[in-house]
């Protein structure tokens, strides 16, 4: 021991190994995430979904009475190996209402975030909207100022 005191060694490491490896794990963790997307709703429950959505539209938008048109809930061959939903509905309205369509294209809009897909055309009074989410088309179509159907279909979906 000195005047100055004890001395001790020290001994540098590198920090490259430690920082490779985590940087690896964080990347294979995000290729994991990326690798395996949210495959969506099944058909089933995409049925539902567009039971409900076209349901509870007509309830909004104050039908004075809705038949329904197609009960839906079998299962649709289609693509190769897929399948699909449909259910519709025919509602009747004692008020006379030439915005009905653009009412009930801003109800789905609005409520469940349904994206137009098919716009309404001048001289043809309907339209399609479509939510990718849960995989459901709706196309509405007003057949006079009293009467309007609302006709739904699921995406095409894989068989499990």
């Amino acid at each position: 021991m000195g005047a100055a005191g004890p001395t001790f060694e020290t001994e540098t490491i590198s920090m490259a190994p430690v920082w490779r490896c985590a940087t690896a794990v964080t990347l294979l963790t995000a290729l994991a995430g990326c690798s395996s997307p949210d495959p969506g709703p099944t058909v089933e429950q995409a049925g539902q979904t567009l039971e409900r959505h076209i349901t509870e539209l007509m309830e909004t938008v104050d039908a004075d009475e809705t038949v329904v048109t197609d009960p839906g809930g079998k299962d649709v061959p289609c693509g190769t190996d897929g399948v699909k939903r449909t259910y519709a509905v025919k509602s009747t309205f004692s008020r006379l209402d030439s915005n009905l369509l653009a009412e009930m294209a801003g109800t789905l809009g609005t409520t469940w975030g349904y994206k137009v897909h098919e716009a309404y055309k001048f001289g043809s009074p309907r339209t399609t909207l479509k939510l990718a989410s849960s995989r459901t088309s709706i196309t509405m179509e007003t057949l006079s100022q009293h009467e309007a159907v609302a006709v739904g279909e699921t995406d095409c979906i894989p068989r499990e």
